[in-house]
């Protein structure tokens, strides 16, 4: 999600106008707004990939946890983590395991600022893995470093392995955990709403708000900051802004994953890429038969997965076993979109749809098989394309007051409030909808949706 909506301003000024427009953007729940509470990215084992196709590795999975390690001497790995923009880096923690014996190779866990090129910028910061460490967890300070994450710029994380350890002594990296902050957006030169004026004390939260496409005001170019709302529309702002109650299914967000982000299936499987205008990736070699190639993407929990594409070339005679594209909710799980190509058809697409998959933390993998005869570019990947919609909780069948039945409106947002704690209504088995918000109770509101209290 690339959107900063994340400050306790920004929901402060939520409540200064009881119109809202445009098409709201959901945003995590998780964060908290740039108070002490940070947000968590996590790159798993399974999101690097390595940097040429030589590169032999092992990837171990127990349970759900996975173990990257190389049997190629100085073998190179790198992923690329997706953090909301604007979003302010605060520290890093690396798992990893160095059983090399005393005086043997340390190796580095980076993380690295680049373009949207890759072009190296600088490093942010990084982890030694010892000789001799076992395994360890090691965090990194980001906090002085102040770097906030920009849409043209890319991050890197990068892990680069020694010589081939000395009798089988295991070296590998785990998952590495990155936390951030989200922030209030630097507002513009000059202010949208013209009764919001920039020496307005809530004015880099309106703009926040409206940037955010929240609220477009209410009408007139006006924010109309001083009415009041009900409770009601405090129910239905807070549980948009929060994401208790997502977008409605109005608009599909897509998500681009492109060929250099699948790898081998394993150390055997070696790959090719080609170069512009059309870059894509192709196995070269494989044993065993068919040889695999992995994608993984971290949709919003709770997003429903619509769509499913894969763009690809197959120029192979057209009695060729097909190439089969398949998304699957966990490494070992059954398909959730099972495709194939066409031998014969050229460069082309395929797709699924009204796929109707509700995400969970999990990632999704992505894996593509290539099938005989293949080790050309006859037959080749061009990337992958997933399209969700964040969508409203699902409410109850039976309304929690009596006075917001099912046919109101607002049912959705009130049951998404009861449900996570933050209301109760107003006594006597009621939500009181239309009631105007005190300043007292939209703090309690604000403090027990923002997860604030003193201990």
């Amino acid at each position: 999600m690339k959107t900063i909506c994340g400050t306790i301003g920004l929901v402060l000024a939520l409540v200064g106008g009881p119109c809202l427009a445009g098409e709201p953007r959901a945003v995590e729940s998780s964060p908290k707004f740039g108070t002490t509470n940070d947000a968590t990215y996590k790159v798993s084992a399974y999101d690097f990939s390595p940097t040429d196709s030589t590169t032999q590795y092992d990837l171990e999975q127990t349970l759900s946890d996975f173990t990257l390690s190389t049997a190629t001497p100085y073998g190179a790995f790198f992923a690329s983590p997706d953090l909301p923009a604007g979003a302010l880096l605060e520290g890093m923690s690396v798992d990893a395991c160095n059983f090399n014996p005393p005086g043997g190779d340390a190796f580095l866990v980076s993380l690295e600022d680049t373009d949207i090129a890759g072009n190296f910028l600088g490093v942010l910061g990084s982890v030694t893995v010892a000789a001799n460490s076992g395994c360890s967890s090691q965090p990194v300070d980001l906090s002085g470093q102040n770097y906030t994450v920009n849409i043209s710029h890319r991050l890197l994380v990068w892990t680069i392995f020694g010589p081939t350890p000395p009798g089988g002594a295991f070296v590998g990296v785990g998952d590495v955990t990155l936390t951030y902050k989200l922030q209030v957006s630097r507002p513009p030169l000059n202010p949208t709403f013209s009764d919001v004026p920039v020496s307005d004390p809530g004015f880099r939260y309106v703009e926040a708000v409206a940037a955010a496409g929240l609220t477009a005001g209410c009408g007139g170019g006006l924010f109309c900051p001083d009415q009041s709302v009900t409770r009601r529309q405090m129910a239905v702002f807070l549980s948009r802004a929060l994401g208790l109650a997502h977008r409605f299914g109005e608009t599909l967000t897509s998500i681009q994953i492109p060929e250099w982000q699948f790898r081998p299936g394993g150390d055997s499987a070696h790959y090719q890429d080609t170069g512009p205008p059309q870059l894509s990736r192709y196995i070269v070699s494989a044993d065993p038969d068919p040889p695999l190639l992995y994608g993984t993407v971290g949709l919003p929990p709770g997003a429903l997965l619509e769509n499913a594409a894969f763009d690809f070339c197959d120029d192979r005679p057209a009695d060729s076993q097909p190439m089969a594209f398949l998304v699957l909710d966990a490494p070992s799980s059954a398909a959730l979109v099972a495709l194939q190509s066409t031998p014969g058809s050229g460069c082309a697409s395929v797709s699924a749809g009204d796929i109707g998959y509700t995400a969970g933390d999990s990632k999704l993998v992505l894996k593509v098989s290539f099938q005989d005869p293949f080790g050309d570019s006859q037959s080749r990947l061009l990337g992958a394309r997933l399209d969700y919609r964040l969508q409203v909780s699902l409410p109850p069948a039976t309304a929690t007051f009596g006075d917001v039945p099912t046919s109101d409106f607002a049912f959705a947002y009130v049951e998404a409030l009861a449900a996570s704690g933050i209301t109760g209504g107003c006594g006597g088995g009621n939500f009181c909808p239309d009631n105007p918000v005190t300043r007292r109770q939209m703090a309690i509101f604000l403090a027990k949706a923002l997860g604030l209290s003193f201990n």
